[in-house]
């Protein structure tokens, strides 16, 4: 009887034995699965594994500019031995003749990356700088429209408008306003760069915003025609604090 005693006794501690170890596997995976989703919850994404926030943060900035410029080279019929070195719109660089919009538009595009368009006209202007200037100056007194030759194509899909024209008349060239009533210009950001021999921006940024009613209009640089080749900084600093460098 004792020994069958001891026995029954052993039975049931080895059966408790293994009912606490059973318990104890249990609690040890349970565990072990709460330490898990904690180490996922602390240290975030495995690397390499993308994620719907980490999508939303790339490209917040997709800002496309565009840099439009009107010049009287490209849109007159000079001859480069009557005039076109000694006017004041145009620059000799070497044995070519630039514009000075477009010597503008080359360095903004430098700093912005964005993408030139010229402003062309279907009619050429006289090849004569004072025959030109009386023609601007008639359109001007008319609020001429002058048809353009080209258009932007998608205006849509651009955000900044870098606008870069000569001041005739005190103001911005009439192909210039044909431009910009072609167009849907709300919301977008258009910085107005112009070349003159004195008369700064003119009424050019008012006139400007009158045309535009609804986009917003920063302040713009005003470059003495004659010294455009080193306006180069002038041009950088400006950029920078409109905050439209790339």
């Amino acid at each position: 009887m004792i020994y069958k005693g001891k026995i029954k006794s052993i039975l049931i501690f080895l059966s408790f034995m293994i009912i606490v170890s059973l318990f104890s596997a249990c609690a040890d995976t349970n565990n072990n699965a709460s330490i898990s989703d904690s180490a996922k919850s602390s240290v975030g994404t495995p690397k390499g594994v993308k994620t719907k926030e980490s999508d939303s943060k790339k490209n917040t900035k997709n800002n496309k500019t565009l840099i439009a410029y009107f010049s009287r080279i490209g849109n007159a019929e000079y001859k480069e031995d009557v005039d076109a070195v000694s006017s004041a719109s145009v620059n000799l660089i070497g044995s070519k003749v630039y514009g000075n919009a477009k010597i503008l538009a080359d360095m903004v595009q430098k700093e912005t990356g964005g993408e030139l368009f010229f402003i062309k006209t279907v009619d050429k202007y006289p090849s004569l700088y004072d025959d030109t200037t009386a023609k601007a100056k008639k359109e001007q007194e008319e609020s001429a429209r002058p048809k353009l030759a080209n258009h932007v194509k998608n205006m849509a899909s651009y955000d900044t408008v870098i606008l870069i024209y000569p001041i005739w008349w005190g103001t911005i060239p009439m192909p210039v306003s044909t431009f910009l009533e072609e167009y849907d210009f709300s919301g977008k950001t258009i910085l107005p760069l112009c070349t003159n021999e004195g008369s700064q921006l003119g009424s050019s940024e008012e006139d400007i915003s009158k045309l535009c009613p609804n986009a917003k209009l920063k302040e713009g640089l005003s470059v003495i025609g004659s010294e455009v080749n080193e306006a180069e900084d002038d041009v950088k600093d400006w950029l920078k604090e409109s905050d439209v460098t790339a």
